[in-house]
């Protein structure tokens, strides 16, 4: 639920996923809320962590405007 402040909060999966190099995955998160969300901006297109690089590109299911440079989702956790 957004409540408007700039409070983040984890969401996590129910199960590991296991992801392949080479292939385009979209992460998303539907908001309920009366009031405008908190959001991120200055997102980066690449991030290199260790021999791990992720790519990040705008996902055509956007229906808010939402994407790399800007959106919802601040950080990422994985196992490598």
């Amino acid at each position: 639920m957004s409540d408007g402040s700039s409070n983040t909060f984890p969401v996590w999966f129910e199960h590991p996923v296991q992801v392949e190099q080479d292939t385009f995955y979209t992460a998303s998160a539907v908001l309920d809320g009366s009031e405008l969300s908190y959001f991120g901006q200055e997102g980066m297109t690449e991030v290199q962590c260790g021999k791990v690089a992720f790519q990040f590109q705008c996902s055509s299911d956007s229906t808010n405007g939402t994407g790399v440079q800007g959106g919802q989702i601040p950080e990422l956790i994985f196992y490598a």
